[in-house]
């Protein structure tokens, strides 16, 4: 079977990850398997970069913006129209596959209209809300749920003005999207759940599957050596908060960590507990509530990510809405606790008081509370509960194969 899959990148975002790495086990599992995206950054041969040509793209680019500009919002997250056309389906339909199994496609990837003209089954596996929602991927926490409820004048969110944008955009997948027949796949059950909630794919297949991740490359790994790659403190514990843009991204809740740490002080020795910051844009050390805090910068390179996962006792990802966090896959693949809200993806890989810790929503007391109680149970018998878990969730046999089963019913196949 030959799997087209389309992204936007195959790296540098949570997405193209998950993208990359469901395409890597398909191949190791003997899937005739493509990754096609608009921007590349790995070097596997498999990996398909789209011709963007500037005539085309700069163009959209300025409508794009200029569109935008016609709308206020207080929802920082970022916003895709996917209106203008594109290429992307004349490309893929000249690469030929037997199916098209869709990612993050946002930022003129594919547009809407386009979607309709693939020619093969088409599966898409959900990163976040937009496939669903207007130009957003994610809501605030505090928005009203039009996505389930309709986008409609009298429930749109009051930190936005002018043209509704979100709204129109809704309006334009409902109708472009009436007749389509493409499945759709969720990677924790709290997205599958939004999805047969919303007004869009409420009558749609929709199936739950997890990201898979490579278990052999994030593992559990001696502590003190982990540390020594990374010259930090041995005689300490370490609390580890990670992401690709860690304190940039209010989505992922620095902020929410810093208000639990102020309160920390009065559950847990700071001369005895130091915080890491994995992802921000510099390494240097500096302190926040008495605590130390070691910047490690960004690093892309696998091998020293698992390593920074290894040389924490516990990971913190205070996220206020996310699918399936790359960051707690990766930490719980190398058996290390985690602690954060319970929403989201969470719950699929954190179970409450036994691998880890689920606060109540933006409850920084609590959060701190958390990270208490996990810090208080570290040790190798919880730590081979959490790679259990993560190994159950996330094995990329069971993954794949769930995917197959998926493709071989649609396309009427046995074997």
């Amino acid at each position: 079977m030959r799997v087209l899959h389309l992204c936007y990148t195959d790296g540098r975002s949570g997405a193209g990850i998950g993208a990359f790495r469901l395409h890597q086990a398909m191949v190791r599992h003997g899937v005739d398997s493509w990754l096609v995206v608009a921007h590349k950054f790995t070097k596997d041969k498999r990996v398909v970069r789209m011709p963007r040509p500037q005539w085309r793209f700069r163009p959209i680019t300025r409508l794009n913006s200029a569109i935008f500009h016609t709308q206020t919002s207080g929802n920082p997250v970022y916003k895709s129209l996917n209106i203008f056309p594109t290429g992307t389906a004349a490309f893929l339909n000249r690469l030929g596959g037997d199916v098209i199994q869709m990612h993050w496609v946002g930022n003129h990837t594919i547009s809407i209209g386009e979607i309709t003209r693939l020619k093969a089954p088409v599966f898409w596996k959900l990163p976040d809300m937009w496939a669903f929602s207007g130009t957003e991927h994610y809501m605030l926490p505090t928005d009203p749920p039009r996505f389930e409820e309709g986008y409609r004048r009298d429930n749109r969110p009051k930190h936005e003005t002018g043209i509704d944008l979100n709204a129109w955009l809704w309006r334009y997948k409902k109708w472009r999207w009436r007749n389509a027949s493409f499945s759709i796949v969720c990677p924790s059950r709290w997205l599958a759940d939004c999805a047969r909630r919303s007004v869009l794919f409420r009558h749609r297949d929709i199936t739950w599957i997890p990201n898979p991740i490579d278990l052999s490359l994030y593992r559990p790994m001696p502590k003190d050596e982990a540390r020594a790659a990374f010259e930090l403190p041995r005689d300490r514990r370490l609390i580890l908060f990670a992401s690709l843009n860690a304190t940039a991204d209010p989505r992922k809740g620095y902020h929410h960590l810093m208000a639990a740490i102020g309160r920390l002080a009065d559950l847990v020795d700071p001369n005895a507990t130091d915080l890491v910051v994995l992802g921000d844009d510099a390494r240097q050390t500096t302190t926040m509530g008495g605590f130390t805090v070691h910047s490690l910068g960004k690093i892309f390179d696998e091998e020293r990510i698992a390593r920074a996962y290894n040389a924490a006792d516990l990971f913190v990802l205070p996220t206020e809405a996310d699918n399936l966090p790359n960051s707690v896959k990766e930490a719980t693949a190398c058996g290390i606790p985690c602690v954060g809200f319970d929403v989201g993806g969470m719950p699929d890989m954190v179970a409450h008081k036994e691998t880890g810790y689920l606060a109540r929503p933006y409850d920084a007391e609590e959060l701190a509370a958390g990270i208490a109680w996990v810090l208080e149970r570290t040790g190798a018998e919880l730590s081979a509960k959490v790679r259990a878990r993560a190994a159950a969730l996330h094995d990329p046999g069971r993954c794949v194969e769930r995917y197959l089963d998926l493709y071989r019913r649609a396309c009427g196949r046995q074997g």
